[in-house]
């Protein structure tokens, strides 16, 4: 077995009102350097993609991990906000 069949997927949900694109980008490489430490002491996570809803001031992110615990713990390390974290379904049919 993969280690990717092994992670669920999860979604957090922000409100990141009043963002500039360079301080989305910001949030963006925060998260990422944080699953890439955590991912290299043995966690087992991945930041898959982040989407931007303008008009709501809300941001999507979706991991896949071996636990919500893990999603939090990136987040909380990262000192990005958030609202919920929740597991999801992820539909990807392009085949990617």
């Amino acid at each position: 077995m993969n280690l990717q069949s092994t992670l669920e997927v999860y979604c957090v949900e922000r409100s990141l009102p009043g963002l500039t694109r360079r301080q989305l980008a910001d949030v963006h490489w925060a998260l990422l350097q944080t699953v890439e430490r955590i991912a290299k002491n043995g966690g087992q996570i991945r930041y898959v993609r982040s989407t931007f809803i303008p008009d709501q001031s809300r941001c999507i992110c979706i991991f896949e991990s071996s636990s919500r615990e893990l999603v939090r713990t990136v987040n909380e390390t990262a000192q990005i906000p958030f609202t919920r974290i929740e597991n999801a379904l992820d539909f990807n049919f392009l085949g990617g």
